[in-house]
């Protein structure tokens, strides 16, 4: 095997802020099909595009959180691209909600909170994980 990144509290603490990144920016997306998907017709072609991209998405997602928990170094700028452009982007359209909506506050902000968050915690494994270079398990 090949040079990846040891597994350090860092790497913990990015893997956990990216499974809550992921988390409500995935109850994001159940959230906008109910709603905006409600009263079309399943066979349509943007049910099917919107599936397959959150598809493609939530998958890459995964993926790259399971490289990265192996020890792939190259798993790390994946996870700051998802959790830093799309969950942060779910959680950008928190302004224009309606604050009667608590539910739809509460996955914006998270998906905002834990987006950023998530972003910051693997850049910071990211830049970490030059110094601390060790062989994947």
């Amino acid at each position: 095997m090949g040079p990846g990144i040891a597994p350090t509290p860092k790497l913990a603490r990015c893997l956990q802020l990216n499974a809550l990144a992921l988390a409500f920016s995935l109850a994001h997306t159940v959230a906008d099909y109910g709603v905006i998907f409600a009263t079309a017709d399943f066979n349509t072609w943007g049910v099917a595009a919107y599936l397959g991209v959150a598809s493609a998405v939530y998958g890459w997602w995964g993926w790259s959180m399971a490289r990265a928990a192996a020890g792939s170094r190259a798993a790390l700028p994946s996870l700051l691209a998802l959790s830093g452009i799309w969950a942060v982007l779910h959680g950008a359209t928190f302004p224009f909600t309606s604050l009667t909506y608590i539910l739809a506050d509460v996955i914006h902000f998270g998906s905002l909170l834990f987006g950023l968050w998530a972003a910051y915690a693997t850049w910071r494994a990211l830049r970490g994980g030059r110094a601390a270079v060790a062989q994947a398990h």
